[in-house]
């Protein structure tokens, strides 16, 4: 498959500064999930 970037594309494509607001949002949030998710299940797992 070959994909060609513009360049308005690579503009558009450019993401979140992760120093903001909301880049360090988006990073607590998957952390949390990245993390917490599987935690809680390993911990709260099925009990027999």
């Amino acid at each position: 498959m070959i994909i060609a970037i513009t360049p308005k594309a690579s503009q558009v494509m450019g993401g979140v500064d992760i120093l903001s607001p909301m880049g360090l949002t988006i990073l607590t949030i998957g952390i949390l999930f990245t993390v917490g998710v599987p935690l809680t299940m390993i911990l709260r797992g099925k009990k027999d």
